[in-house]
């Protein structure tokens, strides 16, 4: 294959529109979306889609039905992640609300104010937005997300009780007072929404480990939120998302997910929802699976009816399976896609995270690959979410052990299988920590490897982070354990890396910086490795448009075509 014939098939399926419905406005169904080739904020007004947003944007609150704007995040630094707040309204104009310059990973508002987490270097705090003034309302576990605002109350969740291995929730007032809940310690909740006085909440209280239900709490009882429907109840999801205003549920189960109205099952095809709405008797939701790219549906429930609104290139990427590995007790849940016309080479992709998991929805960093005649494995290592919050918690207090074990199984299956005669490692952010941790501890296990945004060093990036950052490194080294970071961190096994490396990092990251990944590379110097390094001039460690995943995907397929023509 030709150079220009992997910048063609890249730029092909990168520049695929991504959509996902985060709800809705005065019956108007709003969206996230790539069609302008940048994230942005989209209504859908009858059958068009029309973007609202002028630059791209970071984040977005869950839009409220009976308003007709939304605030949203912008990052104001190239890629640092420190963020300014707008909102913009269905006619698509658009105001900065506050400029804070912190970082924001959460934000709700109501017709009044506006409720956001804001981390610098030394404190994460609860903020409001009252009248255009950003006011302190109390300091926070940096570990913690604010989910809704409802005139006097706030709600989130975090690790708020300095436990790594649970999650509580908080109800915060104008005033600053802050309680926590839990309805069992140890378990692990998400309060999400606030309605006639009542908080819902997905919790595992009554199937620790196992799976999660949607309960009312009002400040003296939980209970179940029950559905007249049965299908909720005989699809046995292990993760759920209610909407009580809508009645919609989306459920996921190996990988995929379904969605419910009042618990009867609707006519979705296999994949991934990625969010629904619910307008008079249409239900609105967007839709994709590993070899299919997103698109737009409408279900009328009268008829049960699903039409396509918003359509997608079509794409013929390969072939999907799903299989569980056995890895010693774990089952390892894996994604295997299959090229059409297949070299010998595969790759074993890592996801992200780590809690977070590849399931059969539209992958950007996957899709290219496969296009590229490359055998992917997709290993859902322990600490993956979407298989129940026991497997979800397995890595913490063990990064780089258990769920390194699973992803180094689930190459020695795709070789004993015949799924790849050479094997190679690529992920991106934990996933390029896990892939530069296999080149070093397993060196003999790999053909090549590509790591982006990757970790080199925990130690070192403790020292460089924020206050959010350091709490994710005390959660998932269950303290600040310098001893476990040391031994967990690449740049300790750097010598002995063989196979040919490919590390692809953002100049201006602030989650994984690129300080110690230069240290680590001065090592593979100093070893005389074979590697290439490249680094992305003025971007940060999120994608906010298509131009820059090119340039992050771009030198790793060169790098393949370099390595095996």
């Amino acid at each position: 294959m030709e150079y220009s014939e992997l910048v063609r098939i890249l730029e092909d399926l990168v520049r695929l529109p991504i959509y996902g419905i985060i709800g809705k406005l005065k019956d108007t169904p709003i969206l996230l979306s790539t069609v302008e080739g940048k994230v942005s904020i989209s209504a859908l007004i009858g059958d068009k889609l029309r973007v609202l947003t002028k630059e791209s944007i970071a984040s977005s609150a869950i839009p409220k039905s009976h308003l007709d704007f939304v605030p949203f995040t912008r990052d104001i630094e190239k890629g640092k992640e420190l963020h300014s707040i707008h909102i913009v309204n269905l006619k698509g104009e658009e105001y900065e609300v506050a400029s804070p310059k912190l970082r924001i990973f959460s934000l709700a508002y109501d017709e009044k104010n506006i409720a956001f987490i804001g981390s610098s270097q030394s404190e994460s705090s609860l903020y409001v937005i009252e009248g255009g003034k950003i006011r302190k309302i109390a300091n926070v576990p940096p570990f913690s997300f604010v989910t809704d605002l409802n005139g006097e109350y706030i709600i989130g969740s975090g690790v708020l009780k300095g436990n790594p291995k649970s999650q509580e929730f908080f109800v915060a007032d104008l005033s600053g007072n802050i309680r926590i809940f839990t309805p069992k310690d140890g378990s692990i909740n998400t309060a999400y929404y606030i309605k006639d006085n009542k908080i819902y909440i997905i919790s595992d209280y009554e199937n620790p480990g196992e799976s999660y239900w949607v309960y009312t709490f009002d400040f003296q009882k939980y209970e179940r939120v029950e559905f007249s429907e049965k299908d909720i109840y005989n699809y046995k999801a292990v993760e759920l998302y209610y909407n009580p205003e809508d009645l919609l549920i989306i459920a996921k189960r190996d990988g995929q997910s379904k969605l419910f109205f009042n618990g009867k099952m609707l006519n979705t095809l296999d994949g991934t929802i990625s969010g629904a709405t619910k307008i008079g008797d249409n239900v609105y939701f967007a839709h994709s699976s590993l070899a299919t790219p997103y698109r737009v549906y409408k279900l009328n429930l009268r008829n049960n009816k699903t039409e396509v609104i918003i359509s997608n290139k079509e794409v013929d990427i390969g072939k999907v399976e799903y299989v569980k590995i056995r890895n010693g007790d774990i089952e390892v849940p894996t994604w295997i896609i299959r090229a059409n016309k297949p070299t010998k080479i595969g790759i074993v992709y890592v996801h992200g995270g780590p809690w977070a998991e590849v399931d059969n929805g539209w992958d950007l960093l996957i899709a290219p690959l496969v296009y590229a005649g490359f055998n992917v494995v997709a290993p859902n290592y322990r600490g993956s979410t979407g298989y129940g919050s026991k497997f979800n918690l397995m890595d913490i207090g063990d990064p780089g052990g258990g769920d390194l074990s699973d992803v180094v199984r689930a190459r020695d299956y795709a070789i004993e299988n015949g799924i790849a005669e050479k094997i190679g490692i690529m992920g991106y952010s934990y996933g390029g920590y896990m892939t530069l941790l296999a080149l070093g501890k397993l060196p003999d296990k790999w053909d090549f490897g590509i790591a982006g945004a990757s970790v080199a060093d925990w130690v070192e990036m403790y020292d460089l982070s924020d206050s959010f950052f350091k709490s994710f490194m005390e959660v998932l080294f269950m303290a600040k354990n310098l001893d476990l970071m040391k031994d967990r961190s690449p740049i300790t096994y750097v010598n002995n890396v063989k196979a040919p490396l490919c590390i692809i990092h953002s100049q201006n990251d602030t989650r994984t910086p690129l300080v110690p990944v230069l240290r680590y590379v001065q090592e593979l110097q100093k070893g005389w490795k074979t590697f290439e390094f490249h680094v992305i001039p003025n971007l940060g460690h999120t994608i906010y448009k298509i131009d820059d995943a090119i340039d992050l995907l771009l030198p790793a397929l060169i790098f393949l075509k370099k390595l095996f023509g």
